[in-house]
């Protein structure tokens, strides 16, 4: 692999991975539910979906998918629609501020690992991302696979590390100023910027 292509892969990841977005503000938002050290499954959950698009962009399978009208139709709308239920979810489901002396959480790793895996899979614009990124950055005069590879295991490891920093943040703030009544506000205004993202890929798609 040519690795000055690498790094420009990588500096271009880490500009689009830090920028807000779903995946961002669902792990701050459990972060600060939750405690840094519970979100973990939400990051595992979130670097698999990522996984999972390369995995698929670099089969060719996007491709198909980019070229059938239809079947990218019925993508986009299964991100939108998983955007909108979460937003709306948040709206008007009440959730408990757990205290980092709780001995259990009042959400599974189980529930936080699909949650964030599901969000980051049905993101049209990681799709398109790695679509827009991968004829540029993979030497056809070599093996397509380990190159590949390197690129989606790249992407997930810079995912990881911001995740991680988002969350970290988000403890700090959650220990110095995090009550109920704040952290109600919170939710509700995480799930209008998710209505927020659901309406800009709606209107993208037009």
């Amino acid at each position: 692999m040519n690795w000055i292509l690498w790094t420009s892969f990588a500096t271009v990841s880490i500009v689009n991975i830090v920028t807000p977005g779903p995946a961002n503000l669902n792990t701050v938002r459990r972060a600060v539910q939750l405690g840094g050290a519970r979100v973990i499954p939400t990051i595992a959950g979130n670097a698999l979906g990522l996984a999972v698009g390369g995995a698929v962009c670099a089969a060719g399978i996007a491709s198909f998918v980019l070229a059938s009208e239809i079947l990218w139709m019925l993508f986009h709308w299964l991100g939108v629609g998983y955007l909108a239920w979460l937003g709306c979810k948040l709206l008007t489901k009440a959730e408990v501020l757990a205290l980092d002396e709780a001995p259990q959480s009042p959400v599974g790793a189980k529930a936080l690992f699909m949650e964030a895996f599901l969000l980051a899979a049905t993101n049209p614009k990681a799709l398109l991302f790695y679509m827009a990124l991968f004829p540029q950055t993979l030497d056809p005069q070599l093996e397509l696979v380990p190159q590949a590879s390197i690129l989606v295991l790249t992407y997930c490891a810079l995912s990881v590390a911001s995740l991680s920093t988002y969350s970290a943040l988000a403890h700090m703030l959650r220990n110095r100023f995090m009550t109920q009544t704040r952290y109600n506000r919170f939710r509700q205004l995480s799930g209008v910027v998710l209505l927020g993202f659901a309406g800009k890929l709606l209107l993208g798609s037009r």
